[in-house]
């Protein structure tokens, strides 16, 4: 049996403290992309905790993280996948996520992570265009993202924090 490497996507988390909290706090995970708009909420969530997370964490700045030093875009291996990550607002994503594939497969990558919409989102890559997957917003909703990559084959799904 082959193993699987677990990826969580989160963005968008807008304040909800709490949710990503728990996300972090129940969770295991092999790698987390933070896609931007919460660097402050993830800075002190990680704080709050009483251990570090036991896992990477690949973060970009969003249009509403002003104030961070942070790339607004990056790639990353995981398990013969090559993911490019970005919040999206600088590829028109409100629009569709056309260009953000094809930018991202022209440079190489399968997938592309983005937020930004607030909107869950899994368009397979046709051609030389990556995958585009959008985990939704954690704000609305308490939506996040889950990859696992098994022999190099994707499955993608979404999760909800649970409303206490």
């Amino acid at each position: 049996m082959s193993d699987t490497t677990k990826i969580l996507v989160i963005s968008d988390v807008h304040g909800r403290l709490r949710d990503l909290r728990w996300v972090l706090q129940n969770e295991t995970a092999d790698a987390l992309f933070f896609l931007g708009d919460g660097l402050y909420d993830l800075n002190a969530a990680l704080q709050l905790r009483k251990t570090p997370v036991p896992y990477p964490i690949y973060r970009v700045a969003g249009n509403c993280d002003t104030g961070y030093e942070d790339p607004t875009e990056g790639m990353a291996p995981f398990a013969g996948v090559l993911f490019f990550y970005t919040h999206g607002h600088h590829y028109g994503v409100k629009m569709g996520s056309e260009r953000l594939a094809e930018c991202a497969g022209e440079r190489g990558a399968d997938v592309a992570l983005f937020g930004h919409t607030h909107v869950r989102e899994l368009e397979r890559g046709v051609g030389t265009a990556a995958t585009v997957f959008n985990p939704g917003s954690l704000r609305d909703g308490g939506s996040y993202g889950v990859i696992e990559i098994t022999d190099g084959q994707c499955s993608f799904g979404w999760k909800r924090v649970p409303q206490f």
